[in-house]
C-alpha cells in the first residue's frame, strides 16, 4: 500500500483514495463513505492537504466557537464556490 503522508501534505484531497489514516488531515475526516468524508467530496478534489488545512486553521482563529468537522468542511467548501463563480 502506498503511504500517502510521504507527500508531506502536498498531495490533493481527491488523490487520497480512501487511505484512512495515510494523510494529513486525518483528524478532520469523518468515516469512510460518511458525508465528512474528504476525499470523496468532488468540490475539494483538487485541494491540496496543506491547502485544506491551513483554511480549517484560519476559520478557527477567526470563529469564537469549536465548529465541527462537519460544519469546517461546509466552510472551506464555500469559499471554492465563490472563487469558481
Amino acid at each position: 500500500m502506498k503511504n500517502y503522508d510521504l507527500g508531506g501534505g502536498k498531495l490533493k484531497i481527491g488523490d487520497l483514495h480512501q487511505h484512512c489514516g495515510n494523510c494529513k488531515i486525518i483528524e478532520l475526516c469523518g468515516e469512510p463513505y460518511s458525508e465528512v468524508c474528504l476525499c470523496t467530496d468532488e468540490l475539494l478534489t483538487d485541494v491540496l492537504e496543506n491547502e485544506y488545512v491551513s483554511k480549517v486553521e484560519d476559520i478557527r482563529k477567526t470563529a469564537k466557537r469549536n465548529w465541527s468537522n462537519r460544519v469546517l468542511q461546509t466552510l472551506v467548501r464555500m469559499q471554492y464556490v465563490k472563487t469558481y463563480e
